[in-house]
């Protein structure tokens, strides 16, 4: 469901350009959290669910453990959409901040609504990302096969590598993008050279395989000889 959502507000975002809107998209992002979590909620009752369902030929599997921490996943979500999605509100004291005024209740106190000058306020894409993320980390959770647990760290880090530079005008905010675009650069070298290694000894990516071999280790050694 929530990829569907996914590809729904890609198009919605591609065809919109008022940065004013970003509010609405946040507020539909959080809606379509809230719809993801209440379907991942009902598939608790499945009874198949207790000794896992593949799917895509073994590239996911489906458990009762993995939807536990996809509700968690959404719910951590929901609340990061839910505190960026209304309008930030400044308290202003008044002209008069004398210590007598203050002990006798004289300070003119007023709410004012400053203007969204915060990125997520002005990018449209915003939930959008956001949505990315949530698509990443809940797919790692169900993924059986090498190479879906590298393709859906590598969707969750290129927009982890968007929400750390969002912040343009900051030099803090570009440096750390870019060392951590350097780190994860690095760290998918790393993760595919750990994967050619483990195809190159045992001939499969998928876990369950590796797991089949490794745990008979005669015939592993047969196997690998």
């Amino acid at each position: 469901m929530i990829l569907t959502f996914l590809l729904l507000l890609l198009f919605s975002n591609g065809l919109s350009n008022r940065p004013d809107t970003s509010i609405l998209y946040s507020r539909i992002g959080i809606l379509i959290i809230f719809y993801s979590f209440i379907s991942t909620y009902t598939t608790l009752y499945i009874t198949y669910l207790e000794k896992g369902i593949g799917l895509y030929g073994g590239l996911f599997n489906i458990t009762a453990v993995t939807q536990v921490f996809q509700m968690f996943i959404l719910i951590i979500s929901g609340i990061i959409l839910l505190m960026t999605s209304f309008y930030p509100r400044k308290k202003y004291i008044g002209d008069s901040t004398t210590m007598i005024d203050i002990l006798f209740k004289k300070v003119k106190q007023y709410i004012n609504i400053i203007n969204k000058a915060s990125e997520q306020f002005t990018i449209i894409e915003y939930a959008l990302i956001i949505i990315f993320v949530i698509s990443g980390a809940t797919l790692l959770l169900a993924s059986g096969d090498l190479g879906s647990i590298y393709l859906c760290i590598e969707l969750q880090s290129f927009s982890l590598y968007i929400i750390s530079s969002m912040h343009r005008n900051s030099e803090s905010s570009t440096g750390s993008a870019l060392t951590y675009f350097l780190l994860g650069g690095l760290a998918s070298c790393f993760i595919l050279l750990g994967i050619g290694l483990i195809y190159a000894n045992s001939g499969l990516t998928n876990l369950d395989g590796i797991y089949s071999i490794i745990s008979d280790s005669d015939r592993y050694i047969d196997y690998s000889t």
